[in-house]
């Protein structure tokens, strides 16, 4: 079944006026098309790859998905709820602890305090995070990663959208992450949609992927039709759209 579906997405920015637009009285900003009549869909339970470089537009896309912004062009469809994650971990107070931090968010979804500490409990084991008593700064960037996380899953929504979700994250904790990332997929049945310019992330955990590049999306394919080629396959198609 399909759970997000994108048709025709396209999305224009206004870029700032020049001094020779100035020159010649011509005050409409320029616009700068970020996504060009981008479509693709999302099954349940997937997890799904967006691929490609910096300013590629994969950013744009997925806060469009998330209701975010709003597309110039085209539809999106979602079936469920969705929880949006980026790579960083903001709003998290540092001297408080893990637990205080998880537990203030828990009222802010308007969990009730059982609710809270049973989910805290439940996705703290799940994303293998064994003390949550120390204060947020004391902890590592992964395992602030990992809280960041496990925030994400309080709300219990069917999807799980991603921004470079191992951004600034070590080799060792990056790898981590993505065993945990599809683990939560897997045991949980959520879907997951992450944007990624590493070829290694997309290749491991996703289960289809698509190329973006320049705004357009270039490539759809299943990954295990790619493993191995993958490196070859983004550059030459990269190369192809220039």
């Amino acid at each position: 079944m399909t759970i997000i579906e994108v048709e025709n997405i396209i999305k224009e920015f206004s870029l700032p006026l020049t001094l020779k637009d100035l020159a010649k009285l011509n005050l409409k900003p320029p616009q700068f098309k970020v996504l060009d009549k981008v479509s693709l869909s999302v099954g349940e339970g997937e997890i799904f790859a967006l691929l490609g470089p910096n300013s590629a537009g994969k950013t744009t896309l997925l806060k469009i998905i998330c209701k975010l912004l709003l597309p110039d062009k085209g539809k999106i469809k979602v079936k469920g709820s969705i929880s949006y994650l980026s790579g960083e971990t903001p709003g998290f107070y540092p001297q408080l602890t893990a637990q205080q931090n998880l537990e203030f968010f828990g009222t802010i979804y308007n969990l009730t305090p059982s609710q809270t500490k049973e989910r805290i409990r439940k996705y703290s084991q799940i994303l293998e995070i064994d003390n949550l008593n120390k204060p947020f700064w004391h902890y590592s960037t992964g395992l602030k990663h990992r809280l960041s996380l496990l925030r994400t899953l309080m709300i219990e929504a069917n999807i799980i959208i991603m921004d470079e979700p191992t951004k600034n994250l070590d080799p060792l904790a990056s790898k981590n992450l993505r065993r945990l990332i599809y683990k939560i997929s897997k045991e949980l049945n959520k879907t997951v949609l992450f944007a990624t310019h590493f070829l290694e992330e997309a290749e491991e955990i996703s289960e289809r992927l698509a190329i973006i590049d320049k705004g357009k999306i270039v490539l759809i394919k299943e990954t295990k039709e790619v493993k191995g080629c993958l490196g070859e396959l983004l550059k030459n198609t990269l190369k192809r759209n220039a």
